[in-house]
This record gives C-alpha cells, structure tokens and sequence, in this order.
C-alpha cells in the first residue's frame, strides 16, 4: 500500500514538473522502495531467568503466605504468654531462616542488579531470623520482666520483612520486553488469591 502511494506521488510530483517546464516528462521509472523492517525482539522468556523470578517470588511470598496462615491460626485477641511469645519467636526464625536458605540457592542471577536485590533481601531476613532466634533464646533463659519486653522486641524485628519488602524488584530495571515476558512466565511472581 505504501508503494502504490509512494509511486503516485512521484508520478503526480514527476506530471507537475513536466507541466511547469512544458516539455514532455521522460517515461516513468517504477519506483522502487525498500521496506526495511526491525528485528523482532524476542518475547519468549529466558528459562533461566524464568527460573530465577521463580526462586525470588517463591522464597519471599511463600514467607508471606506461611506467615499469614500461622497469625491466622492464633486468632485475634491472643494473650501473650511466655511460652506463645516464645513458640511464636521459633516458628518466626524458622519462617525467616527458610527465607535465607532459598534465597542463598539461588545461582547469580541473569537479570542486571538482581544479585543486589536478592542481598538487600537476604540481609533483612537474616535480621529477621536472627532477632528472632536471640528473643527466644534470651525469654527462655530468663524469667525477668526485661526478657519478656526484649522478647517483644524481638518479636516487631521479626515481622519487619512483612512491612519492608513491599516491591522485592524495586531496585531492577522490570520494564524491558523480555523481563514483562520472564516475570509474566514466573508462576510464583503472582501471589494466589
């Protein structure tokens, strides 16, 4: 279609001219016009990559999920003893430490600035595990009023990754075609409903 257009413009520019000057225009070449399209980018998601979103959203919204079912099963209004403080402290390093683990298998990442995404995450839920772990160990090796309210403490620092990791990508560039068609392809990038 463009051709045809193309050509009928020089013909009619070519009539024009001709017109203008009163001597015969010499006979129409056919035009020629070279399309040139773009390469096709590629939209198929890089498995390695694919693979890698996976382990990412797996790790951290399975926390979520774990962590959600486990406050769900204590109700509302549970009074805080020592030994639900200390129980909840066990299962919230348990929860955290799992997070550490997945998220440290994870081969170098194949996205630019992934690796430095994955650390940021590690870091906060080794804080998480680890402020975790030292409230229950300081609230079952003393009685004190003090090892309770450190307990508690501790128990706020647990949960930080749960207010913190609002966007676990915040710090990758997301927006190129081949990483909204690798994180379309990761099936545990979408949290379940």
């Amino acid at each position: 279609m463009k051709t045809k257009l193309l050509f009928v413009a020089l013909m009619g520019a070519l009539f024009v001219t001709a017109g203008c000057s009163g001597e015969t225009p010499p006979p129409a070449q056919p035009a020629t016009v070279t399309v040139t399209t773009p390469p096709k980018l590629s939209t198929d998601p890089d498995a390695k990559t694919v693979a890698w979103l996976d382990g990412m959203c797996g790790a951290i919204f399975g926390y979520v999920k774990a962590s959600n079912e486990h406050a769900s099963k204590q109700g509302s209004g549970v009074e805080v003893t020592r030994p639900w403080l200390s129980e909840d402290l066990g299962v919230r390093a348990d929860l955290a430490g799992k997070v550490v683990d997945e998220l440290n298998a994870l081969p170098a990442s194949p996205i630019p600035g992934g690796d430095n995404a994955r650390k940021s995450l590690v870091d906060s839920y080794t804080a998480a595990r680890d402020a975790a772990a030292e409230g229950k160990r300081k609230l079952d090796a003393s009685k004190s009023q003090a090892a309770l309210d450190a307990g508690l403490k501790a128990l706020d620092a647990a949960q930080k990754p749960l207010t913190e990791t609002t966007d676990p990508f915040a710090s990758v560039k997301m927006d190129t075609p081949e990483m909204l068609s690798a994180m379309a392809a990761a099936k545990k990038c979408v949290p379940a409903s």
